[in-house]
Order: structure tokens, then sequence, then C-alpha cells
């Protein structure tokens, strides 16, 4: 799969340079999915041609962004606590922009979501078919560390579970929210996506909201919790770690 260059990124730049590249990848699939209008995939980005003046990349991926994160703020807003997408050398976004056509925009949504992953430096190794069949009325919490790929999995093998209504994604960092709102983008979802910056699940363990599963990484693999402490904490939950 082609990727986008960040080496001549500063180093205190490289995290907003990893959600930019990131949310563009998603923009210019969305686009050669005809599921947004075409920006950065339209011939010799007439339309950005037509008013830019002296505008540059920068401003256009600002404006891209700005709009997506109307209906998907999860996945195109850019975390607060870094700097924005503005900071960003104005020749590196230039580059971005014109090799987004290059991008494999047809990849199947699995190896997407994971280079999406494997960009934001999350782990992609994990067995989902270990994962149980779920329920319609089953609800969800997915685990610090996968950044909504195992809910991913289950929405898209039942047709009767959903993102929106059946989980509840924690989340360690930006990293793992942004990944969360990219899989709700890829699964057509519009508004926030379902997640909490819950690294230490503090927030899930105080709901109100009763859990039927509670599943994650195994800790051996790089999750943040044992078996038996999310069965202390979860007792109704069937706990599933893979």
């Amino acid at each position: 799969m082609a990727e986008l260059s960040m080496e001549e990124v500063p180093r205190e730049l490289k995290a907003t340079a990893s959600f930019a590249v990131a949310a563009l990848h998603a923009l210019a699939r969305e686009e050669a999915r005809d599921r947004k209008p075409k920006r950065l995939l339209e011939d010799g980005l007439a339309t950005w041609a037509q008013f830019r003046g002296r505008l540059h990349a920068t401003h256009l991926l600002e404006l891209l962004l700005e709009d997506a994160a109307v209906t998907q703020p999860t996945a195109f807003r850019a975390p607060g606590d870094f700097p924005s997408v503005s900071s960003l050398p104005k020749a590196v976004v230039d580059g971005w922009v014109r090799e987004a056509a290059q991008l494999e925009l047809d990849a199947s949504a699995l190896d997407y979501l994971s280079a999406q992953a494997k960009r934001l430096g999350i782990t992609t190794r994990m067995a989902r078919s270990e994962l149980h069949r779920v329920k319609a009325h089953h609800q969800i919490l997915e685990l610090p560390g996968t950044g909504a790929q195992l809910a991913h999995h289950l929405v898209s093998t039942h047709d009767d579970v959903f993102l929106q209504s059946n989980f509840v994604v924690a989340c360690r960092d930006w990293r793992d929210v942004v990944l969360a709102g990219l899989v709700a983008v890829e699964l057509g979802v519009s508004g926030p996506a379902p997640v909490s910056l819950d690294p230490d699940l503090r927030l899930a363990r105080t709901s109100d909201r009763r859990f039927d599963y509670v599943i994650g990484l195994d800790p051996d693999k790089g999750g943040d919790f044992r078996k038996a402490q999310l069965v202390e904490w979860f007792p109704s939950a069937t706990v599933v770690l893979v």
C-alpha cells in the first residue's frame, strides 16, 4: 500500500502528521466510494484551483477536515492536545494532497483499517475469530488498545449488530479515539462515534450501562487488563480476550 511520507515533518509535529495523514486517507477513500464529493480526487483539483487564491494545501486540508467533522467528528476533528494541522510544513501537505489518489483506496476494509492502525501505532495482532457470536440486544465494551477494530469485525459479520447501538469503545489515548472514528466512517456512521477516553476503565466501571460482553486484547499481545480483574469489575459480562 502506498504511503504518504512524514520524513520531513519535525519531530514535535509527528503526532499531528499521523492524524492528518490518517484523516486524509479516509477522506480520499470516501471520495473514491462516492460517499463524499470529489475534492482530493478531482482532476487537477479543479474546484480548489478556482478559488484558492493565495491559499495553499494546508488550508485545503483544514477545510476538508472541518467540513467532514460536522457529521463525523471523532475521525476528522483534530485532538486538542497537540499542534493543529495548520502547523505542518506547507510543502509536505502539498505533496500529500497531490499523492492522495495514489493511495490504495479500494483495499478491503480489513486491510485498510489495519494500515490505518499501523500508521497510528496500534496493534492489529488479534484473533478476531475467537470472538463470540453476539445478538442484537447485547451491549459490548471494547477495551483500550484496539481502537474499535473488534467492533468493526462484529458489526461486519452480524446483520443485526451496530456500532452506535451495541458498543462502547474505551480508549487509551487519542490514537485509539481516531482509529475508532475511522472505523465509524468505514461503517458509514454519522455523528460522534461511541468512544470514551477511558484508559483505566473508570468511566465504564461507574457507568449505569450493563455490558453483556467485554472484549479486548489479551495481555500477552499488549492488552492492559487481566481476565480475572475484568471479571471482578464486570461480573455480569462474558469476558473475551483475543
